[in-house]
């Protein structure tokens, strides 16, 4: 991609993140960035190139962004019900596989 297209994609990653570009800024500045709001602006519209370091910062703070923004919409797994008896089913099958029950030939409990 050309280098001088870049900021359509940075624009449309705010817009996806729901930034204003104050909140986009404030996020840049908190990575490290070293320009103001109105030099992220003048990129954004394609008015201003940005040093490639002061991209990449911007390219990190929108990533962040999109990473928070997508991962909250992403559906939790479900997890087993937490049943006491299933547990307890569990923990002895672990037991005995270890030999802890004495149903093991050489267990901690049976003696020869």
């Amino acid at each position: 991609m050309d280098t001088e297209d870049r900021y359509h994609l940075f624009e449309a990653a705010r817009l996806r993140g729901e930034l204003t570009v104050q909140e986009l800024w404030l996020l840049y500045l908190g990575l490290g960035g070293n320009l103001d709001a109105f030099d992220i602006d003048g990129y954004l519209q394609g008015l201003l190139p940005l040093e490639e370091i002061e991209e990449h910062v911007l390219a990190v703070a929108l990533n962040e962004r999109l990473d928070e923004v997508y991962r909250s919409a992403l559906i939790p797994l479900s997890s087993p019900a937490s049943d006491t008896a299933v547990s307890d089913v569990h923990r002895a099958v672990v037991e005995g596989l270890l030999g802890r029950d004495g149903s093991r030939p050489g267990g901690p409990d049976q003696t020869d």
